[in-house]
């Protein structure tokens, strides 16, 4: 046998042995595959000419063409069409039984992104015979967000690595396990739940933010003046006998001086002060939850309430406090097998603006109640480097009526929404924009009314992972959104819309 056929045979032979070891570890792949689509008028919410061909009005401090505390939006282009898709891989490694290792994997900004957007770039060199010739851009990069070790052991399941963390409704801590959920809350640290019985603990710690890429380089340089942690205990209490669970999260979450993850706004008159260190800060945050269900008949409420050291949220030099709170409470009553109706009502803390303690509170952005009505970041529409879905409750106190009928393959939706605001402009005083999230100084009444919303839409299962969808909202947009902080009021233009979309889920 030569040399040559020697390595050859030894190579088949390391190969095959590799096969076979990569095929002792059992992997189990789940995931979500979908893509939509949306048509959405009158997304400025006004008719009124605005934006950057405006001459500057009284109160103009940033040349925007925009009052300070004004609701318009800066540009005059009130039509969004646009699709996107979703798309997550989760890979399921059982290593042995005492450990596996798990994973969630998608592609682009924000667990998907939009139709399009990775086949702009043509070859430079290709003039005008590229018409039908498309490369890659290269934008939708393969992203992990989860990756984690499970240990099982007598006492407890430890997860050790990147993973998500959701409590209760996801009001606060979402894990992003809805099919078109856009973001989640990532944790890079360890948790340890034990059980015993009906009651369980879990202790867990975690590193949310450690590096700031325009000023820590080389990027990862460990350097602990950007690191941003968390430590926290969630306590529940599960009788499945009874459909009753009751559960408690305590978290305290602190940031040293130059960390990035959080920035914050000055009044608006100095954009160059519009993002600065927001210096240290320490959150406490107290989440509460219980459902309990009779029969036909269910109510499920969280609660929560942040205090702690804010950092400079206002200006530069200027440290705050925090004292937030939100709370929601769903009510589900099943008259029969297809018939089911539901009263959905809650509030996020507003900020006064006048004091010196933030008072705002900002739900989830998965956490949404509407189909137009906090949906969308608006202003995003027309603005760069902003996400349209980055969009929170907040200031508001909300109410929902919602009822579904349901088939074997049918689902039909229907829900009337109504809002108002907490906290607005009072002429004389200090005021906070919420949307835009600056402190400024207020001449005329807001009023608080978000306006009222009608959703209908339906849900088809095609097959068994297959499901159809589409909805259509009219919101009738309210005063609130008429502020310009002038005698004069924008004219009001209410927004309506739909959309389909292909879910499929493996």
């Amino acid at each position: 046998m030569t040399v040559k056929s020697l390595r050859l045979t030894s190579t088949l032979f390391v190969s095959a042995l590799s096969i076979n070891s990569a095929m002792a570890l059992p992997i189990d792949w789940t995931g979500v595959f979908g893509v939509d689509t949306h048509n959405i008028s009158n997304t400025c919410r006004t008719s009124d000419a605005i934006g950057e061909a405006q001459k500057p009005l009284p109160g103009d401090a940033t040349g925007t063409g925009v009052r300070t505390g004004t609701q318009a939006l800066r540009n005059g282009d009130c039509g969004a069409t646009f699709q996107t898709y979703t798309m997550r891989l989760n890979p399921n490694i059982i290593v042995n039984d005492g450990v596996t290792l798990k994973g969630e994997l998608s592609s682009g900004y924000l667990r998907g992104g939009f139709a399009g957007d990775d086949s702009a770039n043509n070859y430079d060199g290709s003039g005008n015979n590229a018409y039908f010739f498309t490369t890659p851009a290269q934008r939708s990069a393969l992203n992990v967000n989860q990756m984690y070790m499970e240990l099982y052991a007598d006492t407890a399941l430890v997860k050790i690595g990147r993973f998500a963390r959701g409590f209760g409704m996801g009001m606060i801590f979402d894990d992003g396990r809805d099919p078109w959920d856009r973001f989640l809350t990532m944790y890079d640290g360890i948790d340890a739940e034990m059980k015993i019985g009906n009651f369980s603990v879990a202790p867990y710690y975690a590193k949310i933010s450690s590096y700031n890429d325009t000023k820590n380089k080389p990027q990862g340089q460990p350097v602990g003046d950007f690191d941003v942690r968390e430590l926290g205990l969630v306590a529940k209490y599960d009788n499945k006998n009874k459909d009753f669970i009751a559960s408690i999260l305590y978290a305290k979450r602190s940031s040293e001086a130059k960390n990035s993850l959080y920035n914050s706004t000055t009044d608006g008159s100095t954009p160059a002060d519009a993002e600065i260190d927001r210096g240290k800060t320490d959150i406490t945050i107290i989440d509460g939850f219980v459902s309990k269900k009779w029969n036909k008949f269910k109510v499920t409420a969280e609660a929560a309430l942040m205090t702690g050291d804010y950092g400079q949220v206002y200006a530069k030099g200027d440290d705050s406090k925090i004292s937030a709170s939100s709370g929601v409470v769903d009510l589900k009553y099943d008259l029969n097998p297809k018939w089911d109706m539901g009263f959905l009502a809650g509030q996020a803390s507003g900020d006064k603006g006048s004091s010196d303690k933030f008072e705002a509170a900002y739900m989830h952005p998965n956490f949404q109640i509407a189909d137009l009505m906090f949906r969308y970041n608006y202003a995003a529409f027309n603005e760069g480097g902003k996400s349209i879905f980055d969009s929170s409750i907040t200031n508001a106190r909300f109410f929902k009526l919602y009822g579904n009928y349901k088939t074997d393959k049918w689902t039909w939706k229907g829900a009337l929404i109504m809002a108002n605001a907490l906290e607005t402009a009072k002429a004389g005083s200090p005021s906070y924009h919420h949307e835009e999230n600056y402190r400024f100084d207020s001449d005329f009444k807001q009023d608080k009314n978000y306006g009222w919303e009608i959703d209908l839409g339906f849900d088809y299962r095609w097959n068994p992972n297959v499901t159809i969808g589409g909805y259509y909202g009219y919101w009738m947009v309210g005063d609130y959104y008429a502020f310009t902080n002038a005698a004069k009021e924008l004219s009001l233009s209410n927004v309506h819309g739909g959309g389909l979309r292909a879910t499929l889920e493996f």
